[in-house]
Formats: C-alpha cells, sequence, structure tokens
C-alpha cells in the first residue's frame, strides 16, 4: 500500500515535470516560428544582369565611338549608321536592365516588390501568390489587372527564389 501511494506520487511528479517541459519547449517553438514568419526575407532581382550591363556599357560604348571616328576618317557612312545604332540599342538595353532590378521582400502575409530606388511597388497578398504561374526563366504573378514578374537566374536570384517558394509552400510551382 505504501508502495503504491509513492508510486502514485513519483508517476504524478513526472507527468507534471514533462508537462512543463513540453509546455516550455512548445512555447519556444512557436516563439522562434512567429520570429521567422513575422521578419521580411529579402533578395534582388536582376542584380547581376543590371550591373553587368552598367560595367560593360561604357567600354562598348568607347569601342563603338573609336569604330565611328575610323570609319568617318575612311568614309564608310553605312558602318558609321550601324555603329550608332549598336549604341542607341546598347544604351537601350542597359536602361532597362536597371529598371528591372527590384528588391523582393516576402513573409507571411505577402510579397512586396521594390524599385531600385527603394519605392514600394506593389505589395501583393499570399493569397494571390497561388494564381501565380511558373514558366521556365520566371514566375509571372497577376495581381489587379497587372503582371508581375520574378526573373530566374542561376546567377542572380535562383537560391533565393527557391527559398520564397519552399516559404509559401506552393506546391504549384
Amino acid at each position: 500500500m505504501f508502495n503504491h501511494i509513492i508510486q502514485e506520487l513519483i508517476t504524478k511528479s513526472i507527468e507534471k515535470q514533462t508537462e512543463k517541459i513540453i509546455t516550455k519547449t512548445t512555447h519556444k517553438k512557436i516563439q522562434q516560428e512567429e520570429a521567422i514568419y513575422n521578419k521580411p526575407h529579402l533578395f534582388v532581382s536582376g542584380y547581376y544582369q543590371a550591373y553587368a550591363f552598367l560595367l560593360v556599357s561604357p567600354i562598348l560604348i568607347a569601342v563603338l565611338l573609336l569604330c565611328i571616328f575610323i570609319q568617318l576618317q575612311v568614309y564608310h557612312f553605312d558602318m558609321v549608321a550601324l555603329c550608332y545604332i549598336l549604341i542607341i540599342l546598347l544604351l537601350y538595353i542597359t536602361y532597362k536592365r536597371v529598371h528591372k532590378m527590384y528588391l523582393l521582400a516576402y513573409w507571411q502575409s505577402g510579397l512586396t516588390f521594390y524599385d531600385r530606388k527603394g519605392n514600394q511597388l506593389v505589395q501583393i497578398p499570399s493569397s494571390y501568390l497561388k494564381n501565380a504561374s511558373l514558366k521556365i526563366n520566371k514566375i509571372i504573378i497577376p495581381y489587379h489587372n497587372e503582371t508581375w514578374i520574378i526573373e530566374k537566374n542561376k546567377n542572380d536570384n535562383l537560391k533565393a527564389i527557391e527559398q520564397m517558394l519552399l516559404y509559401f509552400k506552393n506546391d504549384s510551382f
């Protein structure tokens, strides 16, 4: 009888201690997940492509201007026109690449696009990300009659995009 009472006391003591440990670890886990899910994750889309054009275009423009000077000396006006067209095309592509460089922030409630100057362009709720479609090199997100595109580049942001897709656990991607 005395052994039975001691066993019950020990069992209740162990149960209470186990319950405290489980409650404490569960509470810590919930706090950690709240910190993870409420903290925005950031990555830059189009970073390497934009800076590659910014670094290479002055060199190419200098070479094309030198070609224009040489071609003017020998009166090859067709080559001069071609060099001018190439300069304009290079400047246009560089301009477009720099303006496609976005900072993306995502967290539990959605995804936000910022331009290269830090201005917020759009904030897309996570429910709209379910409607996104995946192409080979881009993710297309329709939102309020607009289409937002995240380009996937293996040198630029592929790992960050994979982490974002895992974060939202979207099986449609």
